[in-house]
């Protein structure tokens, strides 16, 4: 089993201290686990494609914004595409 002292180096003063905190093991122990879900649930392939897509959003709407399109034209354009896409979808279904 790797032990906290194998994963960081705690320095003895800090160490010394901690030892005197009620419950913090288990505390450590809890916020190990956060981390490592929360780590796990990043990797995920669908949350990395996700933050791709809004990366490109993002790039895509400073690229907008430089050629002087407003974010109303922006909003009625993609409205006007978004209506276009349901009414295909709606013709397949």
């Amino acid at each position: 089993m790797t032990t906290l002292l194998q994963l960081a180096e705690i320095p003895d003063d800090l160490a010394a201290e901690a030892a005197k905190v009620p419950g913090l093991p288990e505390r450590l122990i809890g916020f190990l686990r956060a981390e490592v879900s929360q780590h796990s649930r990043e990797q995920r392939p669908f949350r990395v494609q996700a933050k791709d897509l809004v990366r490109q959003a993002q790039e895509d709407a400073v690229g907008l914004k430089s050629t002087g399109v407003t974010p109303e034209q922006a909003r009625a354009e993609f409205f006007d595409l978004y209506l276009e896409v349901m009414d295909e979808v709606s013709k397949k279904t």
